[in-house]
Order: C-alpha cells, then structure tokens, then sequence
C-alpha cells in the first residue's frame, strides 16, 4: 500500500476531493446545484481517459451516479422519493471514492 505523487494520483485525489464536496452539497440538501452535474462530467471524461491503462473503475457506476443526479434535478419529485433517489447517489459516490483511492492505493 504506497502512494506515489504522479499525474494519474494527484488528479485522481482531486477528483475524489471533489465527490467530498458533492457529497458536502447533498447533505446540505442543496438539489438545485450544478456543481453535481460538472463533477460527473468530469468523471465520464476522466473514466474514458483512464480505462484503457486501468479498469478498476467502470464507467457504468459513473453513469449511474450522473442519472442519479440528474434526476435529483427535478423538483417536483415526492419528498420520500427525493430520500431515496438522493440515498443511492451517496452510495454510488461512497462507491466512486473507495474504487478510486483503491486506484491510486494499490500494492
């Protein structure tokens, strides 16, 4: 277990530093941020440049988390459904982190 400081660790560090922030947005209950949405960009583009040389992280939990955060956009959902829907993408970024800094904390 050994962290080497190279382009691929730092950003992924960043990007895992950025799903604690979305993660900070959605406990803080703000739905209507777009900061959710550029983060998941940032993670499709990141997946599609990295899983050539690396497929710890498939592209279709990303994905997953982007529609999850998509749909969380919408404000006419039923507040128990909004628990729901806002609970799974915590998951799938819960998910993303462990599978990233797995990534960058491999033996």
């Amino acid at each position: 277990m050994g962290f080497t400081a190279d382009v691929f660790s730092v950003t992924t560090l960043l990007l895992v530093a950025f799903a604690l922030f979305v993660v900070y947005i959605r406990i803080k209950n703000w739905l209507d941020s777009n900061v959710p949405i550029i983060y998941y960009i940032a993670m499709i583009v990141y997946v599609r440049n990295i899983s050539i040389n690396n497929p710890r992280l498939p592209l279709w939990v990303v994905l997953v988390g982007f529609a999850l955060g998509g749909l969380l956009r919408f404000e006419f959902m039923n507040p128990a459904f909004t628990r729901v829907v806002k609970t799974l993408e915590l998951a799938t970024l819960a998910v993303i982190i462990y599978l990233s800094l797995a990534m960058i904390l491999q033996a």
